[in-house]
């Protein structure tokens, strides 16, 4: 019986450090990067109302920014906002989408001939080329006229097949940015 408890409770242990170690491993594969910088000044304390604005440019995906706006105004009322008229808001959150091809270069080292007396090692340099995107987010005040808080998010972007895919990437990557708004002093 003791035997049997103490297989039980090895195996419930091995499953934690399994799921330990899986999370780990995934999160360390994300590429997403975010930086925020605030004017330390300002009293965030004082806001309560946001709006969102956004100027679309000539060729923007549209369904890409009314996603964006859907995660932006989710994540602030989640902090106790209240959506309000850009003309009354404390606070006009805008932001800027940027997609850039970029290309890494890496070197994978081979081992190359065999037998008695060993190889050599020769080096091969690859190339990886993929689409980085930025989401640039800005609380800005209009009575002081200043941006008091902006936060950038960077990430590899990877394939989304679906529309809720792309909706669930979008509401965690907007989520994350605005982790630490409005920041504690």
């Amino acid at each position: 019986m003791l035997e049997f408890l103490y297989r039980q409770k090895r195996d419930q242990t091995m499953k934690y450090v399994f799921i330990s170690l899986l999370t780990l491993f995934i999160a360390a594969c994300s590429t997403l990067t975010t930086n925020m910088d605030y004017d330390t000044r300002y009293d965030f304390k004082t806001i309560h109302t946001f709006a969102i604005v956004h100027k679309a440019k000539e060729g923007e995906n549209t369904l890409t920014n009314e996603r964006i706006e859907q995660a932006l105004t989710q994540t602030l009322k989640k902090k106790g906002l209240k959506e309000s008229d850009p003309k009354d808001a404390d606070l006009i959150f805008l932001y800027h989408t940027n997609v850039q091809n970029k290309t890494d270069i890496y070197t994978d080292y081979q081992m190359v001939g065999y037998g008695r007396y060993g190889g050599v090692v020769i080096s091969t340099p690859r190339t990886y080329n993929y689409d980085e995107g930025k989401l640039i987010i800005d609380a800005y005040d209009a009575k002081r006229n200043k941006t008091v808080f902006r936060a950038v998010a960077s990430d590899e972007l990877p394939q989304k097949k679906t529309p809720q895919e792309r909706e669930a990437y979008i509401n965690e990557v907007v989520t994350k940015t605005l982790t630490d708004f409005p920041p504690k002093e």
